[in-house]
């Protein structure tokens, strides 16, 4: 018995018309190359499509289309010989009033027969070259008459892949592709940015350079750019009228239009015009092109320096203000957009600009945004940073890890309030304010906490904020302070993470194994300062390294360690400060200014504290068995002893960071065997409460010891 597949299906499945409609899905999937090979059912199985594609019924004719697509894409020899019968019906059926379905299935059909045998010369002077002018002249007035809107992006689609393959036949319809595009790309003021549709037609306006042939590609592709700049230009400045504007932009005439439709229709027509620069400078070109790059970058940080307080004219109404100032986070998205593709596409010949980008964006990071405001600009940051030379401006780069910092620190856990501000408030007495403090650390036993991320975008921001660290901490002008307190955030991260279950982190389970991830190959990177460091976290290097590219790199380090050494200023982990007795004054100020530490612990802190008065200074000549009774607040003085004094034990810099509900504290282990110092003599500031003073000490009978003999 003969079990070819077409048999089957030409027997049951295409038995009749209505079979066909019905069982579609099954014979498309059923079809193989390997059923499409000649045989004795070939010549049926083309017959049965042909008369599909002639029936009068709407339906059939579908299925017909759809067939004969899925067999031009299999089977490229029944397609070469089955074509000029097919572009027969398929192609008049573009000019007719059919339905959406239909049309679709054409316009497939025909891309397949013009796109999928271009390496065959007969084909493509008998079939081929003869009919692709009459494809596109039937799919310009389709594209712009049609409300379909899934339609017009298949025809976008389609234009766009067969322009690119018969370039000088369509230098004739240059001009109206290009209204074409125009026609997508203008804007709207009240509908929603339909951004399938625009983008169908910007990437169909990318390639109509190609229409020039080899010689004039490059000047229309030249030209496109600086039309598109223009529009911009015009775009920007009518959103922004009364504001100060970036650098030197050409002179445009302001628009006369009503501010309720200007401000919203050149929104969105600035949004095209991103769009269509990124896309061209993704281009292909023939030839090698001149980039307008000072006059692209002027745009962009144009774009990126908008800010609310830049307006000049004071004399717009409130309302008009209220929009120009709702719309300014889009521009700054557009800006990161623009700088992210034009880095991608010219690299380090972006340096010279890029301390003014950092700039710019670090400025916009140290302010109060959102998660979705602040994830651009991470990103564009990471972009930046890997494309060009490392910033030599030293302000700059630790600027930028001021403002990266804040962001990672929210991973870790946030101390509760002092007893000190709770036994402060008003209406409370001494007593009270006394006992309260016997109940410190009862917060440990909450159960509840808040969720680090609660968000996606928040997740994004996290991971984009130590993707940026990791680059910042490779540029050798971070000054020793900045360096040693990131890497200390980054090591409390760590230490904290495996004690976060994935629900407190975020929603989104995937996140926490991610995050571990990239903290572990900062860590990674933070101790490959040599080999010697490197072999001691050999654990953190095999468990960070299953998933990172950088695996065989790592591992050549640690079996090669004759290896040069690494090219930046990357401290030693011994010299690291990881006490907070251990911290120099610089470190105190920037630790302070980000706001990571308190002083809420009642350990050794590094809060200033005024100079105590005479009567509290009087009080150091007390022994010191006098002043551990009297339960004093100990503050560290102003100079750090070498060795911290034996009654004090060491405590991480943030405790606080790596606590979470219902797991032990986590902190650094002090060496347990600390060199021999000379004493040193600190004069502590004592402060003790009134009331605690008049209080009698209760004595202490020795006799009670169980222990004892008697």
């Amino acid at each position: 018995m003969d079990g070819h597949p077409l048999k089957s299906l030409l027997q049951l499945q295409l038995g009749s018309d209505s079979y066909a409609v019905t069982h579609l899905p099954h014979i498309l999937n059923a079809l193989t190359a390997e059923s499409l090979l000649p045989s004795a059912h070939s010549s049926k199985w083309i017959a049965r499509v042909n008369s599909l594609l002639h029936s009068k019924a709407p339906d059939a004719k579908w299925a017909g289309l759809c067939l004969a697509h899925r067999t031009s894409v299999l089977s490229k020899f029944t397609m070469i010989e089955c074509a000029q019968s097919w572009l027969g019906i398929a192609l008049p059926i573009l000019s007719k009033n059919e339905a959406p379905p239909i049309l679709s299935a054409s316009v497939r059909l025909l891309r397949v027969i013009f796109s999928s045998a271009t390496d065959v010369p007969e084909f493509q002077r008998q079939v081929a070259t003869p009919n692709i002018l009459k494809f596109t002249a039937a799919l310009i007035p389709l594209a712009e008459k049609h409300a379909d809107n899934d339609l017009k992006i298949l025809i976008l689609s389609t234009l766009a892949v067969v322009i690119p393959l018969y370039p000088t036949i369509h230098r004739t319809s240059h001009a109206a592709l290009s209204t074409l595009c125009f026609s997508f790309l203008n804007g709207h003021p009240f509908k929603p940015p339909n951004i399938p549709l625009s983008a169908a037609a910007s990437r169909l306006y990318r390639v109509l350079h190609f229409t020039g042939g080899k010689v004039g590609a490059a000047n229309l592709w030249k030209k496109s750019v600086d039309d598109t700049l223009v529009f911009g230009w015009n775009a920007f400045l009518s959103i922004r009228p009364g504001y100060r504007i970036e650098g030197q932009v050409p002179q445009l005439p302001v628009s006369t239009e009503e501010p309720l439709i200007s401000i919203p229709l050149n929104a969105d027509r600035l949004r095209c015009s991103v769009l269509v620069l990124c896309d061209l400078l993704k281009a292909t070109t023939h030839r090698p092109v001149e980039v307008p790059l000072g006059r692209l970058t002027k745009f962009a940080i144009a774009l990126l320096s908008c800010t609310p307080d830049d307006k000049v004219d004071s004399h717009i109404d409130p309302g008009v203000r209220a929009m120009q100032t709702a719309v300014i986070p889009q521009l700054w998205k557009l800006a990161c957009d623009l700088i992210s593709c034009l880095t991608s596409c010219v690299g380090q010949h972006l340096s010279s600009s890029l301390s003014r980008i950092v700039t710019s964006i670090v400025f916009h990071l140290e302010q109060n945004l959102t998660g979705s405001q602040r994830l651009p600009f991470l990103n564009t940051l990471q972009v930046v940073l890997e494309k060009c030379h490392p910033l030599h401006a030293t302000h700059i780069v630790n600027r930028l890890g001021r403002a990266i910092v804040p962001f990672l620190s929210i991973v870790l856990t946030k101390e509760p309030e002092s007893r000190e501000s709770e036994g402060d408030a008003p209406g409370r007495s001494k007593k009270s304010r006394k006992r309260a403090r016997e109940f410190e650390g009862d917060e440990v036993f909450k159960i509840g906490r808040e969720v680090v991320c609660p968000s996606a975008v928040d997740g994004e921001v996290l991971l984009s904020a130590f993707a940026v660290l990791r680059i910042v901490l490779r540029n050798p002008n971070l000054s020793s302070a900045m360096q040693s307190l990131s890497c200390r955030v980054v090591l409390s991260v760590l230490l904290a993470l495996p004690q976060i279950s994935p629900e407190s982190l975020s929603p989104d389970l995937k996140l926490h194994p991610l995050l571990l991830e990239r903290v572990q190959a900062v860590s990674v990177e933070l101790g490959a300062g040599s080999t010697g460091n490197m072999g001691s976290s050999l654990g953190l290097v095999v468990g960070a390294n299953l998933k990172d590219c950088h695996m065989h790199r790592d591992l050549e380090v640690l079996l090669h360690p004759r290896l040069p050494p690494l090219l930046r200023s990357m401290p030693a982990v011994e010299a690291l400060s990881l006490f907070r007795s251990e911290e120099s004054q610089e470190e105190v100020e920037l630790r302070k200014t980000l706001g990571l530490g308190s002083a809420a612990d009642g350990d050794v802190v590094m809060d200033e504290l005024p100079p105590p008065p005479p009567a509290a200074a009087a009080e150091t000549s007390k022994l010191p068995s006098q002043v551990l009774q009297e339960k004093p607040t100990i503050v560290t003085p102003s100079v750090t002893p070498a060795i911290a004094p034996p009654s004090q034990p060491l405590r991480p810099l943030i405790p606080e960071m790596v606590t979470v509900p219902d797991q032990p504290r986590i902190e650094a282990v002090a060496p347990t065997k600390p060199v021999a110092q000379p004493p040193v003599a600190v004069e502590m500031p004592v402060f003790v409460e009134e009331e605690e003073v008049n209080e009698e000490m209760p004595g202490i009978d020795l006799d009670s010891d169980s222990d004892s003999d008697s």
